[in-house]
């Protein structure tokens, strides 16, 4: 039967381990590129896509993913809408020019993003992308508009006959009343990487890693009252902070992203604070996950 939608996880429990492995032996020869300049954002994507039984390859900006395109004849490329030189909406209409120096100009494009509009959806989809995927990433939700994705393309000109693949952005997990939770939500986190532990750890050890330099980035731009990189910086923290259920860090950043958005920077200022305390509250939290590996 064919999906009309992305699975809920209990479906992937029902799968055959039979088919699964028939699966993993047709996707392992694709070739796959992940764009995403944040490292925490980075690690989720290849270890879901590992997990599925796909390989990839990273670019870091828009100018590396342009020149992967052009060199490497990618069957898909899950893209970052927001990219500190190009956007992902004018690499997408690139790819679809015919002129354009990329091997595939069919090649499937599934956006990724922190933003969870239905306009953004639009927005993806009218600049030529396959589909939509929301941070958080779940293997299930990735799984199927992947599959989607590469089921339904058609080499059509112009590109917006072709037929498209929207993907319905989930709406983010609420703040739970408890503190601890708030911080770092363990239950969603491992529950989104469908019980990989060893994953969700090593996930997790990044960002902690990572925000020190993601924080100073965001304070060098405020500073600078440099509006669109705090934007920007902002929406990185906000992205890998819903990957890794950082909840709160994720609603702090979302506030910071909204100030940038709107050129605010004294608003910005006073959340950066915030921000840094959110993310002082969840370090423990989540250096103790990474850690202790019978913490139950």
């Amino acid at each position: 039967m064919r999906h009309t939608g992305p699975p809920k996880s209990s479906e992937s429990d029902e799968t055959p381990q039979s088919d699964v492995q028939t699966s993993r032996d047709r996707r392992s020869p694709l070739q796959l590129l992940v764009v995403e300049d944040n490292r925490t954002n980075q690690a989720v994507a290849l270890g879901l896509l590992k997990q599925l039984g796909y390989r990839a390859d990273v670019a870091a900006d828009g100018q590396s993913a342009l020149r992967a395109l052009a060199h490497n004849n990618y069957e898909l490329v899950l893209l970052d809408c927001q990219l500190p030189d190009i956007d992902g909406y004018e690499i997408a209409r690139h790819i679809r020019r015919s002129d354009a120096a990329v091997r595939n100009h069919n090649i499937a494009i599934i956006a990724t993003t922190a933003h969870t509009s239905a306009g953004d959806a639009v927005k993806c989809l009218d600049a030529g992308m396959n589909g939509y995927l929301s941070k958080p990433l779940r293997l299930d939700a990735l799984e199927w508009a992947i599959e989607q994705a590469i089921e339904q393309r058609t080499v059509v000109e112009p590109w917006t006959s072709v037929a498209r693949v929207p993907v319905d952005p989930a709406p983010p997990p609420a703040l739970s009343p408890n503190p601890e939770a708030a911080a770092f939500d363990r239950e969603d986190f491992v529950e989104r990487l469908m019980g990989n532990e060893d994953l969700a750890r090593r996930i997790a050890q990044g960002f902690v890693d990572d925000m020190p330099l993601q924080l100073a980035a965001l304070a060098r731009a405020v500073n600078d009252r440099d509006a669109p990189a705090v934007r920007l910086v902002a929406h990185s923290i906000r992205g890998a902070a819903a990957n890794v259920s950082g909840l709160e860090i994720r609603e702090v950043a979302r506030k910071l992203e909204q100030s940038g958005d709107a050129g605010d920077l004294i608003a910005a200022a006073a959340a950066l604070p915030e921000l840094s305390a959110s993310f002082e509250r969840a370090r423990p939290i989540l250096e103790k996950f990474c850690h202790d590996a019978s913490d139950e």
